[in-house]
């Protein structure tokens, strides 16, 4: 299963990828989780301690790897022995990569460390076996046309209210433009109403779940601690339920 998590700043993807990402290694799935969001939070929400470098500021290895003669680019860099060397564990087996910024610009921003990117994400999307889960920016601009016909399933995370509709239509069009399929929604923070119940009856595409509210989470990353160690992890459990269901 590819599985990419999007949403804006702050929504909580990163939380809903590192207890996925858990949940799934308990399993007994290989998994692999790579950050591709600017903020970089996703190795210590995994319990990772080591900083661990951006793909992206390998500048000198991008350069070899990236750029040929007459300053042309190659598109397919090797990169296979990339994930080894710029990869840490956690303790549940959790493999996971830190991607770094991509210049935005779309298929057309051909920059050297876009090349790079792109074809790290490819190698990950269409190489690796069991579970790979990308935590996004709302943007999705890591993801091009080629790279994204390899994700299973695009996960919206939203909060309730009005602009959970804003986000879910630019999460929509850009996934449409690159070719993304499936769009699942989690909803994240909720709280018990009637407003947050017609938000939700609202949403055209699968629910797979409510995170109910908890400053559990909120404590658990001022604390640096995983969310998976301190916090009621069935509202997620239920969620992995249902991208198994939707993706096999």
């Amino acid at each position: 299963m590819k599985i990419a998590i999007s949403g804006k700043g702050g929504v909580g993807k990163t939380t809903l990828s590192a207890v996925l990402a858990h949940l799934f290694a308990k399993d007994g799935y290989k998994v692999t989780a790579i950050d591709c969001d600017t903020a970089m939070n996703l190795p210590s929400a995994l319990g990772i301690k080591k900083k661990l470098k951006p793909l992206s500021e390998l500048k000198e290895i991008i350069e070899n790897r990236v750029v040929g003669p007459l300053g042309t680019y190659k598109l397919n860099p090797k990169v296979d022995d990339i994930f080894e060397a710029y990869s840490e564990y956690n303790e549940d087996g959790v493999r996971v990569l830190v991607l770094g910024t991509i210049e935005k610009g779309g298929e057309g921003c051909f920059c050297p460390e876009n090349a790079f990117l792109r074809a790290i994400l490819r190698h990950a999307i269409f190489k690796e076996r069991d579970v790979l889960i990308l935590d996004m920016e709302a943007g999705i601009e890591h993801l091009g046309r080629g790279t994204a016909r390899g994700v299973d399933l695009l996960i919206a995370v939203v909060e309730p209210g009005s602009r959970a509709f804003e986000t879910l239509e630019r999460i929509e069009k850009l996934a449409k433009d690159i070719g993304i399929e499936k769009i699942a929604v989690v909803v994240n923070k909720y709280i018990e109403s009637e407003e947050a119940k017609r938000m939700i009856e609202g949403i055209k595409h699968p629910v797979l779940g409510r995170v109910p509210f908890n400053e559990c989470f909120i404590k658990a990353d001022i604390n640096n601690v995983p969310p998976y160690k301190v916090c009621n992890l069935q509202p997620f459990i239920e969620i992995k339920a249902e991208i198994e269901r939707i993706c096999k």
